[in-house]
């Protein structure tokens, strides 16, 4: 899997080009969304965007699909990126994981019903996802990310790869949130807090490893998703380990998440001819000049 890599703009002078930014778009509310977190963040970084247009299950054309985009695109306020469009006619999640292979991040929008951890093409992506997936849900206020919320909650300490990918970053401000739950006594509380503890200091001496700068960092009890409730605000991007969306109530929170895939996984991309892949092109009509 490719090293995880930060959502920073090039330094000045880089010949590297910034790795694209990858968005799945249905013509659905939570597709939009996905999209308009999407553009505000390449705006911001000075990545390019490619939007995948998912048919599957709906009768639009593409040139409905193409015409509700170009729409979604003028609501967006602010500069727009750069937008590659590809539309594809078979599934929609090998699709995007194929186009995601070499990008930078995948950002899918999450609608207010289903099953706690999201539908089956958000399973598929998280499953076999090798870049680390935005999760935009439908109460989540857009608007370009102003800080990194790194959460260590239960289950979560053997892998580092959340930590890592935040680390990486230099443009926002950290911070690490660490979630705890017991008993309300006896040793099975005291041993609790003190595995928090143990993961708490772990992570900062991972972002200490890393060379980062001062770090807030606070020790919460409570059920991981109760404590987002309370401690995010407008503007934060939270860091978790993919595996630790079932367990979070994407659809009441406010702020978008980070599903980062574990660093030990070995991804199986599904064959780039599997996706069926009809037509990449420049989106330069769906764009305001």
């Amino acid at each position: 899997m490719p090293d995880p890599e930060p959502m920073t703009a090039p330094a000045p002078g880089a010949g590297a080009r910034p790795r694209r930014v990858v968005v799945g778009f249905s013509g659905s509310g939570a597709s939009r969304r996905a999209l308009r977190w999407a553009v505000l963040e390449c705006a911001a970084t000075a990545r390019p965007l490619r939007v995948v247009l998912v048919r599957e299950g709906s009768t639009a054309a593409p040139a409905h699909l193409e015409q509700a985009l170009s729409q979604e695109l003028e609501r967006v306020p602010g500069r727009e990126p750069a937008v590659d469009v590809t539309v594809t006619t078979g599934q929609p999640a090998s699709a995007l994981l194929v186009e995601a292979a070499d990008g930078a991040l995948l950002v899918l929008g999450r609608g207010r019903g289903g099953a706690p951890g999201g539908g089956r093409v958000l399973a598929a992506c998280l499953q076999h996802a090798p870049v680390p997936v935005v999760l935009v849900g439908p109460q989540a206020v857009l608007g370009p990310p102003r800080r990194l919320l790194v959460v260590s909650a239960p289950g979560s300490a053997d892998d580092p790869a959340p930590v890592a990918w935040a680390a990486r970053g230099d443009r926002l401000p950290l911070r690490v949130l660490t979630t705890w739950q017991a008993p309300p006594a006896g040793a099975e509380r005291r041993h609790a807090h003190l595995l928090a503890a143990q993961r708490h200091h772990a992570v900062l001496a991972q972002l200490g490893a890393a060379g980062g700068g001062a770090v807030r960092a606070v020790v919460v009890e409570g059920a991981t998703g109760d404590v987002l409730a309370r401690r995010t605000v407008v503007g934060d991007l939270v860091v978790v380990a993919a595996t630790a969306v079932r367990a979070l109530p994407v659809h009441l929170l406010r702020v978008p998440l980070v599903l980062v895939p574990p660093s030990s996984r070995t991804i199986v991309l599904p064959d780039a001819t599997a996706a069926t892949t009809a037509g990449r092109r420049r989106a330069a009509g769906l764009a305001r000049a």
